[in-house]
Protein backbone atom coordinates (compact mmCIF):
# COMPACT_ATOMS: atom_id res chain seq x y z
CA UNK A 1 0.00 0.00 0.00
CA UNK A 2 1.72 3.24 -1.24
CA UNK A 3 1.92 5.74 1.48
CA UNK A 4 0.79 9.27 0.46
CA UNK A 5 -0.92 11.07 3.62
CA UNK A 6 1.73 14.20 3.59
CA UNK A 7 -0.24 17.33 3.90
CA UNK A 8 -3.22 15.82 4.81
CA UNK A 9 -4.17 18.11 7.36
CA UNK A 10 -3.37 20.80 5.38
CA UNK A 11 -5.78 21.11 2.93
CA UNK A 12 -7.44 24.02 2.10
CA UNK A 13 -11.07 24.15 3.05
CA UNK A 14 -12.11 26.41 0.79
CA UNK A 15 -15.54 28.76 1.46
CA UNK A 16 -17.73 28.70 -1.52
CA UNK A 17 -19.66 32.04 -2.22
CA UNK A 18 -23.57 32.65 -1.30
CA UNK A 19 -24.23 32.63 -5.24
CA UNK A 20 -22.66 28.86 -5.38
CA UNK A 21 -24.47 27.04 -1.95
CA UNK A 22 -27.85 26.96 -3.91
CA UNK A 23 -26.47 25.55 -7.01
CA UNK A 24 -28.07 21.70 -7.09
CA UNK A 25 -25.57 19.31 -9.36
CA UNK A 26 -25.75 16.23 -8.17
CA UNK A 27 -23.01 14.58 -10.99
CA UNK A 28 -23.48 10.60 -11.62
CA UNK A 29 -21.11 8.27 -10.17
CA UNK A 30 -21.75 5.54 -12.76
CA UNK A 31 -23.44 7.47 -16.41
CA UNK A 32 -23.46 4.45 -18.12
CA UNK A 33 -23.69 0.21 -17.26
CA UNK A 34 -20.71 -0.68 -19.00
CA UNK A 35 -18.48 1.59 -16.58
CA UNK A 36 -19.39 -0.48 -13.51
CA UNK A 37 -20.47 -3.74 -14.39
CA UNK A 38 -22.48 -5.68 -11.71
CA UNK A 39 -20.11 -7.02 -8.79
CA UNK A 40 -19.95 -11.06 -10.04
CA UNK A 41 -18.94 -13.84 -7.21
CA UNK A 42 -14.77 -14.48 -7.50
CA UNK A 43 -13.90 -17.63 -8.90
CA UNK A 44 -11.54 -20.37 -6.88
CA UNK A 45 -8.64 -19.63 -8.74
CA UNK A 46 -6.05 -17.94 -6.13
CA UNK A 47 -5.50 -14.39 -5.86
CA UNK A 48 -1.53 -14.30 -6.69
CA UNK A 49 -1.48 -11.20 -3.96
CA UNK A 50 -0.41 -11.17 -0.51
CA UNK A 51 -2.32 -11.21 1.88
CA UNK A 52 -1.27 -8.17 3.74
CA UNK A 53 -2.07 -6.53 0.72
CA UNK A 54 -5.83 -8.12 -0.20
CA UNK A 55 -6.30 -6.90 4.02
CA UNK A 56 -4.94 -3.11 3.61
CA UNK A 57 -7.30 -2.98 0.46
CA UNK A 58 -9.65 -4.26 1.54
CA UNK A 59 -9.78 -2.16 4.63
CA UNK A 60 -9.24 0.87 1.92
CA UNK A 61 -12.51 0.17 0.75
CA UNK A 62 -14.25 -0.10 4.26
CA UNK A 63 -12.61 3.44 4.97
CA UNK A 64 -13.61 4.99 2.06
CA UNK A 65 -17.31 3.69 3.14
CA UNK A 66 -17.10 4.60 6.48
CA UNK A 67 -16.46 8.54 5.75
CA UNK A 68 -18.91 8.63 3.40
CA UNK A 69 -21.92 7.67 5.86
CA UNK A 70 -20.30 10.37 7.63
CA UNK A 71 -19.99 13.17 5.18
CA UNK A 72 -23.66 11.84 4.60
CA UNK A 73 -24.68 12.13 7.93
CA UNK A 74 -23.14 15.45 8.40
CA UNK A 75 -24.16 17.36 5.48
CA UNK A 76 -26.86 15.12 3.81
CA UNK A 77 -25.22 14.94 0.10
CA UNK A 78 -27.04 12.10 -2.36
CA UNK A 79 -23.21 12.07 -4.09
CA UNK A 80 -21.81 10.98 0.02
CA UNK A 81 -24.37 8.22 0.63
CA UNK A 82 -24.82 6.65 -3.40
CA UNK A 83 -21.16 6.32 -3.18
CA UNK A 84 -20.68 4.67 0.38
CA UNK A 85 -23.65 2.04 -1.45
CA UNK A 86 -20.78 1.34 -3.94
CA UNK A 87 -17.58 1.45 -1.41
CA UNK A 88 -19.24 -1.92 0.16
CA UNK A 89 -19.44 -3.53 -2.80
CA UNK A 90 -15.64 -2.74 -3.62
CA UNK A 91 -14.69 -4.42 -0.45
CA UNK A 92 -17.16 -7.23 -1.05
CA UNK A 93 -15.11 -7.47 -4.03
CA UNK A 94 -11.59 -7.65 -2.48
CA UNK A 95 -13.30 -9.74 0.40
CA UNK A 96 -13.82 -12.31 -2.36
CA UNK A 97 -10.22 -12.36 -3.69
CA UNK A 98 -8.91 -12.99 0.15
CA UNK A 99 -10.87 -15.74 0.14
CA UNK A 100 -9.84 -17.60 -2.72
CA UNK A 101 -6.33 -17.67 -0.54
CA UNK A 102 -8.68 -18.61 2.43
CA UNK A 103 -7.60 -15.56 3.99
CA UNK A 104 -9.85 -13.51 6.84
CA UNK A 105 -9.95 -10.02 6.68
CA UNK A 106 -10.75 -8.47 9.95
CA UNK A 107 -13.92 -6.66 10.99
CA UNK A 108 -13.95 -4.04 13.41
CA UNK A 109 -16.53 -1.25 14.34
CA UNK A 110 -16.89 1.99 12.18
CA UNK A 111 -13.75 3.79 11.65
CA UNK A 112 -11.51 1.35 13.45
CA UNK A 113 -8.74 -0.31 11.26
CA UNK A 114 -5.83 -2.67 11.33
CA UNK A 115 -3.77 -1.38 9.07
CA UNK A 116 -1.88 1.86 10.74
CA UNK A 117 -1.90 4.07 7.34
CA UNK A 118 -5.71 3.34 6.62
CA UNK A 119 -6.52 4.60 10.53
CA UNK A 120 -4.06 7.49 10.16
CA UNK A 121 -5.81 8.80 6.98
CA UNK A 122 -9.36 8.08 8.59
CA UNK A 123 -8.69 9.95 11.48
CA UNK A 124 -7.29 13.02 9.81
CA UNK A 125 -9.69 13.18 6.86
CA UNK A 126 -12.70 12.57 9.34
CA UNK A 127 -11.63 16.50 10.88
CA UNK A 128 -11.71 17.37 7.15
CA UNK A 129 -15.09 15.69 6.49
CA UNK A 130 -16.18 17.63 9.71
CA UNK A 131 -15.62 20.98 8.81
CA UNK A 132 -16.61 21.81 5.94
CA UNK A 133 -19.43 21.00 3.16
CA UNK A 134 -16.44 21.66 0.62
CA UNK A 135 -14.10 19.62 2.49
CA UNK A 136 -15.98 17.04 2.87
CA UNK A 137 -15.92 16.74 -0.71
CA UNK A 138 -12.50 17.35 -1.01
CA UNK A 139 -11.91 14.48 1.33
CA UNK A 140 -13.83 12.32 -0.83
CA UNK A 141 -11.44 13.42 -4.02
CA UNK A 142 -8.19 12.62 -2.27
CA UNK A 143 -9.66 9.28 -0.81
CA UNK A 144 -10.39 8.01 -4.55
CA UNK A 145 -7.02 9.99 -6.17
CA UNK A 146 -5.62 7.06 -3.02
CA UNK A 147 -7.49 4.39 -4.18
CA UNK A 148 -7.05 4.65 -8.10
CA UNK A 149 -3.07 4.98 -6.99
CA UNK A 150 -2.71 1.93 -4.68
CA UNK A 151 -5.41 -0.08 -7.47
CA UNK A 152 -2.90 0.51 -10.40
CA UNK A 153 0.23 -0.49 -7.89
CA UNK A 154 -1.63 -3.75 -6.72
CA UNK A 155 -2.15 -4.52 -10.38
CA UNK A 156 1.58 -4.07 -11.25
CA UNK A 157 2.25 -6.93 -9.03
CA UNK A 158 -0.79 -9.44 -9.58
CA UNK A 159 -0.37 -12.16 -12.53
CA UNK A 160 -3.26 -13.63 -12.19
CA UNK A 161 -6.44 -12.43 -15.13
CA UNK A 162 -8.97 -12.78 -12.42
CA UNK A 163 -7.35 -10.43 -9.57
CA UNK A 164 -6.35 -8.14 -12.67
CA UNK A 165 -9.90 -7.88 -13.60
CA UNK A 166 -11.57 -7.25 -10.25
CA UNK A 167 -8.90 -4.40 -9.78
CA UNK A 168 -9.71 -2.99 -13.15
CA UNK A 169 -12.98 -2.88 -12.41
CA UNK A 170 -12.18 -1.05 -8.64
CA UNK A 171 -10.41 1.53 -10.62
CA UNK A 172 -12.62 2.62 -13.29
CA UNK A 173 -15.42 2.81 -10.55
CA UNK A 174 -13.04 5.32 -8.49
CA UNK A 175 -12.56 7.30 -11.76
CA UNK A 176 -16.33 7.49 -11.71
CA UNK A 177 -16.02 8.80 -7.92
CA UNK A 178 -13.25 10.96 -8.55
CA UNK A 179 -15.19 12.90 -11.14
CA UNK A 180 -18.60 13.26 -9.00
CA UNK A 181 -16.26 15.07 -6.13
CA UNK A 182 -14.21 17.18 -8.80
CA UNK A 183 -17.63 17.82 -10.42
CA UNK A 184 -19.83 18.36 -7.28
CA UNK A 185 -17.01 20.84 -5.79
CA UNK A 186 -16.83 22.84 -9.48
CA UNK A 187 -20.62 23.20 -9.32
CA UNK A 188 -19.72 25.17 -6.17
CA UNK A 189 -16.71 27.37 -8.01
CA UNK A 190 -13.93 25.38 -6.58
CA UNK A 191 -11.62 23.58 -8.82
CA UNK A 192 -9.67 20.45 -6.99
CA UNK A 193 -6.38 20.51 -7.12
CA UNK A 194 -5.02 16.73 -7.31
CA UNK A 195 -2.53 15.60 -4.05
CA UNK A 196 -1.64 12.53 -4.73
CA UNK A 197 -1.97 11.64 -8.71
CA UNK A 198 0.29 13.71 -10.76
CA UNK A 199 -1.28 16.65 -13.14
CA UNK A 200 -1.01 14.31 -16.09
CA UNK A 201 -2.42 11.50 -14.25
CA UNK A 202 -5.24 13.57 -12.54
CA UNK A 203 -6.05 15.32 -16.26
CA UNK A 204 -6.04 11.96 -17.85
CA UNK A 205 -9.22 10.50 -15.65
CA UNK A 206 -11.40 13.72 -15.67
CA UNK A 207 -10.89 14.52 -19.27
CA UNK A 208 -11.98 11.19 -19.89
CA UNK A 209 -15.58 11.23 -21.36
CA UNK A 210 -16.41 7.82 -20.26
CA UNK A 211 -15.74 8.16 -16.71
CA UNK A 212 -17.91 11.55 -16.46
CA UNK A 213 -21.92 11.60 -16.97
CA UNK A 214 -24.11 14.11 -17.22
CA UNK A 215 -25.73 15.52 -14.19
CA UNK A 216 -28.58 13.44 -14.26
CA UNK A 217 -28.98 12.29 -10.45
CA UNK A 218 -28.28 9.03 -9.47
CA UNK A 219 -31.63 7.26 -10.32
CA UNK A 220 -30.94 3.88 -12.28
CA UNK A 221 -27.94 2.77 -11.04
CA UNK A 222 -28.32 0.97 -8.26
CA UNK A 223 -26.78 -2.03 -7.75
CA UNK A 224 -23.86 -1.62 -10.11
CA UNK A 225 -20.23 -1.93 -8.87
Amino acid sequence: MKSKLVLLVSLPVIAFSAQNRGVDRNPEMCPREKECPQATSITAMPTTLPVAELIAAYEEERMAHDLYIAAAARWNLPVFAHIAAAEVRHASAVQQLAATVEATVPTAATGVYSTPEIQSMYDQLLVLIEGSESGALQAGALVEETDIMDLRSLKTRATDATTVAVLSNLERASFNHLNAFVQNLAARGITYTPKVMTREEFAAVVSDPNTRGPSRGFGGNRGRF
